[in-house]
């Protein structure tokens, strides 16, 4: 039941990152509570591999192997049913010893038997060749892997030209005679299925020609139709979200014609063009021209847009830089404007696409949705003659699939295409989005409701779901806020490669730091003194050390903070534009940021052109300054600050925000809801004295979680009026031509750093257990197992590179494989030269590049005939038994995920307790004297007492198989670590649930289950 109790004026702070929910409850002189909660990651924890990306390969895999035994299972019953085989089962093959290469080769010459016959078909349908559908492993677009494989398959067919079919190639041709099959990266050995397919035909007719009875042609059909079957690839169009305009259609094709001129014009409608006499938007004329020449080429250049619109030179694009006109695209900011337009275009020529693009831009949009929803050749062949087109128009666009044209036409849009046709005329008349949307009866700012099982990024859907899910139980422990802020980490809603890149641009931040530190001391003298100083150092180097408003040269001793002579000016005023970011900044001389105050550069200095223009070229001219910095410094329309910078730099508006804002407000009516950026919070927390709670001496980060609280209780704290006080604060300061910064704002209340302080002490960062056994049931590499003098064997196969002296010891047979050795010895003694002609071989002369050595290991887990190393410990099940003297004892029994995920071969829980240092089979049996207390999983909560006295608490962390110690981590830092807690001596052991909010409640027992039933 929801509690109600007083709510005025409480500030709800969320602070939420890919695994972790900071949160804070403020009153308006008070910290009513806060905490940290953390859960896992749907990803791999090095890798940073989605799960769900795991489990998907590793059922396509299983797919693969299931299709591909049901594949020869069918193909040895036809085999057997046309008398080729007199048993069609598992074995059928195996008993005909003999060369499948040389009888695929000579059986274009000889009378192959029954036998050699079924060996040939059986080993082509085994090893089938590469046959891709997908439109994307094709042409230029194909994918690195796809491509490598394509140039060697070319290579394969060139070859081939010499040779009647594959077989005999590969039993005759020399460049086979070492190796027949693929390895690693090397696709020299890859055929094409089509070549596979023509062998079949060749060697059956050759076999008909020779007399053989055997090879008739239904077998030739019957084989052709088993062996080479392959399944259409499966269209994506159902996973397509409705369109928010026209709820009734599916979202456009990403590279749909209309959905390209959509994002093309409006990007054309926000241009502005600057020139002396301010800045002004393309003029009717100039729309037509610039989309005069659409889908003629995939990208579309603002030096392109230059030449079409014929523009003086003396006439620049708002926000651009000359020197990047000719690298910038006018509407991707990665990758071309309209590469859908253009694939369409140069297929179709240029009279059909203009009468199409004219007359029928549906049946286009139609067009580009089935290339962008099907992949397999053979669909799209298929949805395309449904649309009714004529055939030369058919025949081109399949010409195109098979060129691999269409290899980037991937993806939906924001909108559907019927929304894009119906925005058009309003956007060519140089309409903005906004205002388009008003014209065609749209309401731009009207968000669909969400689902959150609609989120394809696992990593994002996690995290929004574990933010409502806190924001309901903590509305339900305190009640019912005014208001809910929420800061979002940049990461959330990206992939690992762009987490990756975020990281990579993190790293290389902090090493530019280091280096400024570095520098700063070798040119001042004197070592930087903090970030300010660093931040000075770094704008006097982009600016070449001049002062971009006066032209003078800025002495390198006046860098120190404490000099008062020079001063770090927002460009465009932060009251207005509530940018902070180093974009906005420039060093300047105290006594032109006095006279500049809350003005714009434009504002101050236009009315003396002279001056203007001298400061305009010098911008221009620095070629060490981004465009980004170089468009505030010579932005001309000050009514664009309050219009979009202020919006956009006070709020967060990316997609997954703007997503968790939207179901906040629809589930909390009542509720103000507001995002904040990180870039306004940290400077908050810095200029309330926060940072040394969450930041060592030194500026590393403390490893302690409750940092998240912390933030949050800044987020809290970010309310309207703080923003207002805030603006006021430097709408004063600009007046008076003062220093801007965010030192003179006064905390939330007397006293909050401390309040906050002694506040954090007290939390407890709830972590989630984590009970589900899910994952890899075993690892995935699968070693042989063979017979030794003691019992079974476990080999492994390691990398001759990575071999040593020691190693050879272990090799397998080493009385048969003497001559090996030997060779082995003398490569490592040579220090293992990485000529080829050097390289060690075998004794038939084969290059080696791995070797089968004998391990110690048991035989673990059973797969395929092979044996493979356990999975993660899904869970420890906890047993206590009384000594003679009345003690407990404790007892640990592991449960593994291949046990839990196997009800055949585990039909009850594992039962033996480690024994130190001991084999399995000698661990104890959980007898009817062991009493059975509760299963610890990953980040359950336990307590215990060592014999003398100690006493640890915290997160269960695993347990040590050899050993059966235990590891237990503090509640704030998973990184760090109790490790080889003896448990079976322990004076007391006891288990806790941890709920949400941090509270903690002990569990005497619980009832052992298994497979979802009691077995206590």
């Amino acid at each position: 039941m929801e509690v109600f109790v007083d709510v005025s004026a409480r500030q709800l702070g969320i602070d939420l990152g890919i695994g972790t929910c900071g949160w804070a409850l403020l009153a308006e002189d008070s910290l009513i509570a806060l905490g940290t909660r953390t859960f896992d990651v749907p990803e791999t924890d090095k890798e940073r591999i989605p799960t769900n990306q795991i489990r998907r390969q590793a059922r396509g895999m299983r797919r693969v192997i299931d299709r591909r035994r049901q594949r020869m299972n069918a193909v040895r019953r036809l085999l057997a049913d046309h008398g080729l085989l007199a048993d069609g089962g598992k074995l059928g093959l195996a008993t005909v010893r003999l060369d499948p290469w040389q009888a695929r080769a000579e059986g274009l010459d000889r009378l192959l038997s029954a036998g050699e016959l079924a060996v040939a078909l059986g080993h082509i349908a085994k090893h089938r060749g590469f046959r891709s559908n997908s439109k994307r492993d094709r042409g230029a677009n194909a994918p690195k892997e796809s491509s490598a494989m394509l140039g060697a398959i070319a290579q394969t067919g060139e070859r081939l030209q010499h040779w009647r079919t594959v077989g005999e190639m590969f039993w005759k041709d020399e460049f086979y005679q070492t190796r027949r099959r693929n390895r690693d990266g090397d696709y020299s050995r890859t055929v094409q299925r089509l070549d596979l397919e023509t062998e079949v035909h060749r060697l059956l007719a050759a076999q008909r020609r020779l007399g053989n009875p055997l090879a008739t042609f239904d077998l030739e059909q019957s084989f052709i139709d088993v062996a080479f079957f392959q399944r259409p690839l499966a269209d994506s169009d159902d996973k397509v979200g409705p369109c928010p305009f026209e709820p009734s259609e599916k979202r456009a094709a990403r590279h749909s014609p209309s959905f390209e001129r959509f994002r093309l014009l409006s990007r054309l409608a926000a241009l502005r063009l600057s020139s002396g006499a301010g800045e002004r938007p393309l003029s009717d004329a100039e729309f037509a021209a610039a989309c005069a020449d659409f889908g003629r080429l995939q990208g579309f250049s603002f030096k392109r847009l230059r030449q079409h619109l014929k523009l003086d030179p003396s006439i620049r694009f708002a926000g651009i830089a000359p020197d990047e006109e000719g690298k910038r695209d006018v509407v991707a900011r990665s990758g071309e404007a309209t590469p859908g337009s253009a694939a369409l275009r140069h297929c179709l020529g240029d009279t059909v696409w203009d009468n199409m693009l004219g007359t029928r831009p549906a049946l286009l949009d139609a067009i580009a949705a089935i290339l962008t929803f099907r992949d397999d050749a053979d669909r799209i062949a298929e949805g395309l003659a449904g649309l009714g087109i004529e055939e030369p128009i058919l025949d081109a666009l399949m010409d195109g699939v098979r060129n691999g044209s269409f290899g980037k036409f991937k993806g939906p849009g924001h909108i559907s295409a019927k929304a894009c046709r119906a925005l058009l005329p309003h956007l060519a008349r140089g309409r903005v989005y906004s205002d388009a949307c008003a014209d065609a009866g749209y309401d731009h700012s009207r968000q669909t409701e969400t689902n959150l099982d609609d989120i394809r990024n696992p990593v994002a859907r996690k995290a929004l779901g574990e933010a409502l899910k806190q924001i309901k139980i903590i509305i339900h422990t305190h009640g019912r806020p005014t208001a809910i802020h929420v800061e979002m980490a940049r990461d959330i809603g990206k992939s690992a490669d762009e987490r990756d890149e975020i990281k990579k641009g993190i790293d290389k931040r902090n090493s530019e730091k280091d280096r400024a530190r570095q520098q700063f001391h070798e040119m001042v003298g004197t070592p930087a003194a903090g970030a300010e100083d660093l931040l000075r150092f770094e704008l006097w180097k982009e600016q070449n050390g001049w002062c971009l408003y006066t032209g003078r040269e800025i002495p390198i001793d006046a860098l120190v903070s404490s000099d008062n002579r020079i001063q770090v000016d927002h460009i465009l005023p932060w009251s207005r534009s509530g940018d902070d970011s180093y974009i906005n900044k420039t060093l300047c001389f105290t006594e032109a940021n006095q006279h500049k105050k809350g003005m714009t550069p434009w504002e101050w200095l236009h009315d003396d052109p002279e001056r203007w223009e001298k400061f305009a070229r010098t911008v221009e001219g620095c070629k060490t300054m981004k465009g980004r910095k170089k468009r505030n410094l010579l932005l001309r329309d000050s009514s664009r600050l309050e219009k979009e910078f202020r919006s956009r730099n006070l709020n967060d508006t990316r997609y997954a925000c703007r997503l968790l804002l939207g179901i906040l407000k629809h589930t909390y009516p009542d509720i103000v809801v507001a995002a904040r950026p990180g870039p306004l919070t940290d400077r908050l927390r810095r200029a309330w004295g926060l940072q040394s709670l969450k930041k060592h001496e030194d500026g590393t980060r403390k490893d302690d979680d409750r940092h998240h609280a912390l933030d949050a209780a800044v987020v809290a704290a970010t309310s309207q009026s703080m923003l207002q006080r805030l603006t006021t604060l430097f709408q004063k300061a600009e007046r008076e031509g003062g220093r801007r910064d965010f030192v003179g704002l006064e905390p939330p209340w007397p006293g909050f750093r401390a309040d906050l302080e002694a506040k954090l002490e007290g939390v407890v960062v709830s972590r989630a257990e984590r009970r589900r056994a899910r994952g890899a049931g075993h690892k995935d590499t699968i070693r042989a197992i063979g017979e030794g003098d003691a019992g079974p064997v476990v080999y492994e196969r390691k990398p001759v590179a990575a071999l040593t002296e020691k190693d050879l010891d272990r090799v397998k047979d080493p009385e048969r494989n003497k001559v090996l050795i030997e060779n082995l010895r003398q490569w490592i003694a040579a220090g293992k030269p990485k000529d080829p002609d050097k390289a060690p071989r075998s004794p038939k002369g084969d290059p080696m590049t791995k070797v089968k050595l004998v391990t110690t290991d048991d035989v673990r887990i059973l797969v395929r005939g092979g044996t493979a190393d356990r999975g993660d410990m899904a869970r420890v099940d906890v047993f206590r038994q009384a000594d003679p003297k009345g003690r407990w004892r404790f007892f640990l029994v592991p449960v593994y995920p291949h046990q839990v995920f196997d009800p055949t071969d585990w039909p009850q829980p594992p039962n033996r307790a480690v024994v130190a240092y001991k084999p399995e089979k000698e661990w104890t049996v959980m007898g009817p004297d062991h009493e059975f207390l509760w299963s610890l999983y990953p980040f359950s909560w336990i307590a215990v007492e060592k014999a003398d006295g100690t006493r640890i608490e915290g997160y269960f962390r695993g347990m040590h198989r050899s050993t059966g110690a235990i590891s237990i981590s503090p509640h704030h830092s998973k990184s760090l670590a109790s490790t080889g807690i003896g448990a079976k001596t322990l004076a007391s052991f006891r288990k806790f649930a941890m709920d949400r909010m941090g509270n903690l409640s002990e569990i005497e027992r619980e009832v052992r289950t298994w497979h979802g039933v009691a077995c206590t």
